[in-house]
Formats: C-alpha cells, structure tokens, sequence
C-alpha cells in the first residue's frame, strides 16, 4: 500500500460516516441514514431513443383523454391505460392499433377513471380505480377476471376505501391507500397506509401506518405540511426493498425490508422548485372546489413544487427519482433529467433522457423492455381533469390543447 493510500484509509477512521460513494452515512434513533450531496458521484450519463411509432395528435384517427401506463404484454403489444376515457388501447410493436379493451362502468371487467394498471403476478391486468378502491382484473384480450379486493372498509358504518397507486412485485401486490370511518358528529378518521397483498386479497405486511382525525366545522388543507403515501411516490427493488417517499416538501426516500422494517433513509440535498402562478392557481381552484361543501376550511397552498415527483425502479435494479426540477430548464433536447441511487441509497448518476419535448407538459414512461412511451400534453391534461375538464387555470382560457400524442421508442 502507498503513502497516498495509508492517509486515505486514515481518514476514513478519523471522520466517521465517511462513505467511498461519496455520501455520509449517519445512524439516527437505530435508523442508517444515507446523507447524499446535491452532485452524483458519477456525473450525468445521456440515454438516446430512436422513434418507432407515434399514434393521436392532429391528423391520427386515434384519440387519447388521459395516458396515464404502459404495459408491454407477452407479444410485444403495447397496452396503454387511458384514465379519462377508462379504457385500455392496445398496440402492436409495429404501431397497428389492435384493441380496445375495458371501458367506463360498473360492470365485469369495467371501471372509472382508472389510475394505474398492473401485470398481475397471475399474468393478467388490473386496473386500479381510486374511489371506490378497487383492482379490476382483466386477461390481455380483456376477458373479465373478477375483482380483488384490496383494504376495504366497511361501507355500511360509513367507511369508504381510496387506493392512489398499486404496484406488483414477486408473488403480491403493493397498494398505497387510505381508508376512512366517520368519526361523529363531525369528522372522519382517515388511515393512509401502504401494505402488501397476496392474490387473494389478504394483507400480509403494513409497511407505513399514518392516522388523522379529521373535523369538518374547523377543516385546514395546508399543503406544505402534507405527508403521506401518494401517486407514484412508491416502488418495490429486485431485491424486495420497498421505497417510499412520504414529506412533500422534503428529498427524503425510507427504504422497508420485505418483512416490513425501516432500514434505511436516503436523504439528497435539493433545491426546492417555485410553483408558477398557473400551476399555483390551478391547483388552488382544485383544491377550493373540493372543499366548497366546507364553507369554514382554510386553504394554504404551497409556492413551491413538491421535492419528489416520482420514483421507480430502472435498468440494473438501481432506484430512479424524478423531481420538480427533473423536466425544468432542460438542455435544448433533453426531455428530463433523473436522479439514481443505487439500491444502497447512494447518488450514484443522474440520467439525461434525450428526446424533444417540453419537459414540465410531457411525460416519459418506462417500459423495462428497453423502451419507452413518450405522452405529449401530460400535464395539461391532468390539470384539466382535476378541474372537471374546466381548463388549466391561470391560463388563456381561449387557448385549446393540442391533441394527445403516443410516442413509442427504443432506447438505443
């Protein structure tokens, strides 16, 4: 060993914590916590697409409401999930429309505005409706499976149950939701919780619990305080590792053991994002209208983007994080930028996905198989339906969107 070796491993003895991968490493109240710096070790890595096929947009025969997944079936085909319109088109490789399966209603194999689908452990689909919570399955032709029920709470005492996302992994399924039970004369006690079921229904880990008792004659909606498991905001790891992000306002990822146990905190230094004036008016007349039955609530709303906008699970197994800075002031060509840790929690690189588009109105999905489907128009269309179909808000009011583009690509 040199000297310049000797004094390195010397530091590492006198500064505790000092981690190779450039990232403290600090144990709080039994907890490890993963301290990262705002740069990555790694630097930025380029991912290239090539365009095999797009679908929508002004001149296609095909209308699209809400694209919200991608599902690459066993063939190839390319199943998307349309929320507003609650149905799921079907594409082959090649860009040939082939399908329509499910479509809005309360019957076999149909539900409203579904906002995510899953490949089942089972091979099948479902398709997660946020209220009244449920899993409806599907086969891949679209043939009616039944319905998993996933948390339910009692309707006939007043309990109601909301799933906001729903992920599979292994033999089970992952759901983030809550359920709520009156609490009179004037409240509700709302149970946020995210949990692991078997095909069966049955839960078998509780990995977050967060209870709040609600009362209606003095309601306070404070974004900024917000902290719970929402859309998007968690995944499984190859490993079995579950990770969550919970605080809006903070970069904090706590990663569960497949028993249920926290084991670690990954924290990054960030910048918070300011939220526009439209996206703040937008979100407040949401919020606002959600609430008119209230006549006494008070509204706070953030100026700032949330920390964490996203989180999934990329090539190699190493954990991906969009945030609000993800899609903003981009290079010119760059659709979005993502931050990835690897499965330990350390910020290893950022990705720099290069394709053009607008990356605080588009959205990039993965779909594992070394595609991706790019959705023109995302945001837009999210806001509008938040609205009722009543616009953006802070807008040109006059101003119409342009039709919903599918973009299929190959990363190259």
């Amino acid at each position: 060993m040199n000297r310049a070796m000797k004094v390195f491993c010397a530091l590492l003895l006198l500064v505790p914590g000092l981690a190779l991968a450039g990232a403290e490493e600090v144990t709080r109240d039994g907890v490890l916590h993963i301290l990262n710096g705002a740069e990555p070790t790694g630097g930025v890595e380029t991912l290239e697409f090539q365009e095999l096929w797009r679908a929508g947009g002004e001149d296609s025969e095909d209308f699209f409401g809400l694209i919200t997944q991608v599902v690459i079936g066993d063939q190839g085909n390319v199943y998307l999930l349309d929320t507003r319109l609650s149905e799921v088109p079907v594409y082959s490789p090649d860009g040939e429309r082939l399908d329509t399966l499910s479509r809005e209603g309360e019957g076999p194999g149909e539900t409203r505005n579904p906002t995510n689908m899953i490949r089942l452990p089972d091979g099948n689909l479902g398709l997660v409706q946020m209220f009244p919570g449920k899993l409806t399955k599907i086969d891949m032709q679209g043939g009616p499976q039944g319905v998993l029920e996933l948390g339910s709470s009692d309707p006939t005492a007043g309990g109601f149950t909301i799933i906001y996302d729903c992920f599979s992994g292994g033999d089970e399924v992952i759901v983030a939701g809550e359920m709520g039970q009156q609490n009179p004369p004037t409240g509700q006690i709302r149970t946020n919780y995210l949990a692991a079921y078997d095909m069966e229904g049955n839960e078998t880990t509780r990995f977050i619990e967060l209870k709040q008792e609600m009362d209606f004659t003095k309601f306070e909606f404070d974004e900024d305080k917000l902290d719970r498991i929402d859309f998007r905001k968690a995944c499984k790891g190859t490993d079995g590792r579950v990770y969550v992000s919970r605080r809006r306002n903070d970069y904090v990822i706590n990663v569960y053991t497949p028993d249920g146990e926290l084991e670690r905190v990954i924290e990054r230094e960030f910048e918070h994002r300011d939220r526009s004036d439209k996206d703040y008016n937008s979100v407040k007349t949401a919020v606002e209208a959600r609430l008119a039955q209230l006549p006494n609530s008070v509204v706070k709303i953030s100026h700032t983007e949330p920390d964490v906008s996203s989180l999934m699970i990329g090539p190699e197994g190493n954990l991906w994080v969009t945030t609000s800075r993800s899609g903003f002031e981009q290079p010119e060509g760059t659709l979005a930028t993502f931050d990835v840790f690897d499965p330990d929690g350390h910020f290893i690189k950022q990705v720099a996905a290069r394709f053009a588009g607008d990356g605080l109105e588009d959205a990039i999905f993965f779909t594992g198989t070394g595609h991706a489907v790019v959705v023109t128009g995302y945001t837009e269309a999210v806001r509008s339906l938040q609205l009722g179909g009543a616009g953006g808000g802070g807008g040109d009011e006059d101003e119409e969107a342009a039709p919903m583009e599918v973009v299929y690509l190959k990363i190259s």
